[in-house]
C-alpha cells in the first residue's frame, strides 16, 4: 500500500497510464506500438501531471492531503524531474518521429492555460465551468493518437478520427469521476466542475450516456482489438456505477486510470492464446 500511495501521489502510476494509454492507441489504430513513443508519453504525463500538483497546492490540500505532504520540502526535486521528464520526452520522440515532436507540448500548453493566470482579464481554463474535464481529455486524446498517427499513411481518417474519439470520451468521463471525488475540493476553492453544478446522480446519467455513444467507433478500429474494446466499454459501465459515490481515491486510481493497463496485459495474454490475431 505504501509503495501504490507513492506512485500515486508522484506520479508516476499517471505517467504508466500514459505509456499504457499510448499502447492501447496504436493497437485500435492497427499498428504495431512503438516503445520509444509510448516511453515519451510516460515521460511528457509525469512532468505534466507534477506540474499540476505544484499549481494546485490549495485544491489538493482538501482532496488529497497526502499529496500535498508529498511536496512538503520537495519542491525542487518536484521541478528538476518536470524538467528532465520534458527533455527525454523530446528525445525519444526525436529518435522515433521527429515530425511528432509539437505534439509533446499540447499538453504543456494546455495545463499552464489551465492552472494560470496569464493576463487580469482572460480567465484560467480552470475558471470557466466543465473545462477541467474537456482540457484533460482533449490532451489526452491528441498525443495517444495523433503521436501514433504521424506519418502513418496506412490507417484511414476515419479510424483515426474513431479512434481520437474513443479516447475522447473515456479520458472525459475518467477525469469527471475523479471531479466526483474533488467535490468538497472543488466546491470550496470555486472551481465549476459538471458535479458541482448538477450534483453526482446527474452527472452519473451523463456520463453513462457518454460511454454508450462509445459503442459506434469499434466498427471503425481495427478488427483484432475490436472484443477489448468493447470489454472496454463495458467495463466504463461498471466502474462509472461504482464510483459515483466517493470510495478510496487509491481503489479510483487503480481501476479507472489503470485500466489502459490492465487492457493492454489482458491483450497480450489473449495474442498469446490465439484469441486475438
Amino acid at each position: 500500500m505504501k509503495i501504490f500511495s507513492f506512485l500515486m501521489v508522484s506520479s508516476l502510476f499517471i505517467a504508466i497510464t500514459g505509456f499504457f494509454e499510448t499502447f492501447i492507441g496504436y493497437l485500435l489504430l492497427g499498428m504495431n506500438p512503438s516503445l520509444l513513443i509510448c516511453s515519451a508519453v510516460f515521460f511528457v504525463t509525469f512532468s505534466t501531471y507534477s506540474l499540476n500538483k505544484l499549481t494546485d497546492v490549495e485544491e489538493d490540500a482538501i482532496n488529497m492531503p497526502e499529496r500535498s505532504s508529498f511536496l512538503t520540502g520537495h519542491r525542487r526535486l518536484v521541478i528538476l524531474s518536470i524538467l528532465t521528464g520534458y527533455v527525454l520526452c523530446v528525445l525519444l520522440t526525436l529518435l522515433a518521429k521527429p515530425l511528432a515532436v509539437p505534439i509533446l507540448f499540447v499538453p504543456l500548453v494546455a495545463g499552464f492555460l489551465y492552472s494560470l493566470k496569464l493576463h487580469p482579464v482572460i480567465p484560467r481554463l480552470k475558471d470557466i465551468p466543465v473545462m477541467k474535464s474537456i482540457t484533460v481529455a482533449l490532451s489526452w486524446s491528441c498525443v495517444c493518437t495523433l503521436l501514433p498517427a504521424v506519418n502513418s499513411t496506412d490507417v484511414a481518417e476515419v479510424t483515426i478520427a474513431s479512434v481520437f474519439y474513443f479516447i475522447l470520451a473515456k479520458v472525459f468521463i475518467d477525469a469527471t469521476l475523479y471531479d466526483v471525488r474533488d467535490i468538497e475540493g472543488d466546491k470550496a476553492t470555486g472551481i465549476r466542475t459538471i458535479p458541482v453544478l448538477i450534483g453526482t446522480r446527474k452527472t452519473t446519467a451523463l456520463l453513462l450516456a457518454i460511454n454508450s455513444t462509445i459503442l459506434p467507433c469499434v466498427a471503425l478500429v481495427e478488427t483484432g482489438i475490436r472484443p477489448l474494446a468493447i470489454l472496454m466499454i463495458f467495463y466504463g459501465y461498471a466502474y462509472i456505477l461504482y464510483f459515483r459515490k466517493r470510495r478510496n481515491p487509491m481503489a479510483l486510481d487503480f481501476f479507472v486510470d489503470g485500466q489502459w493497463m490492465l487492457a493492454s496485459i489482458m491483450f497480450i495474454m489473449l495474442k498469446g492464446v490465439g484469441v486475438i490475431i
